[in-house]
């Protein structure tokens, strides 16, 4: 298993940043091109998740690859107002296996786990 962290400022403009790190992700894991592209969407609607309307600070990715899967963990420590909404919800239950968003104290945080064609559970 590979493991890379990026922490990047609280700013939509670094989003770019996390979208290259997880397309590094998906082809250290053997996606093909259609999967990678669906961690990068999964992982900028997650980002805006943290973001939210107003965010500070920084946002800090945590990537871990295996053969086949890719596992993204991420938290914003000061996240602005939520920016959730349906559509997100269903971009991200069609790109990735599992995904999750939840608070800790002040903090947002994310979780999502893509697995590649030949690795999903039938």
């Amino acid at each position: 298993m590979n493991e890379v962290t990026l922490v990047m400022p609280a700013q939509a403009d670094y989003v770019r940043l996390a979208r290259m790190a997880s397309a590094d992700a998906g082809s250290r894991a053997g996606f093909d091109y259609e999967e990678i592209e669906d961690l990068r969407i999964a992982v900028t609607e997650l980002c805006h998740v943290l973001l939210g309307n107003g965010a500070r600070g920084t946002v800090t990715l945590e990537f871990r690859t295996s053969d086949g899967e890719v596992m993204v963990g991420g938290r914003s420590e000061q996240p602005g107002a939520p920016a959730t909404n349906e559509f997100s919800e269903i971009i991200l239950g069609k790109v990735v296996d599992e995904h999750s968003v939840r608070s800790e104290g002040s903090a947002r945080v994310f979780a999502l786990t893509k697995r590649g064609g030949a690795h999903r559970p039938v």
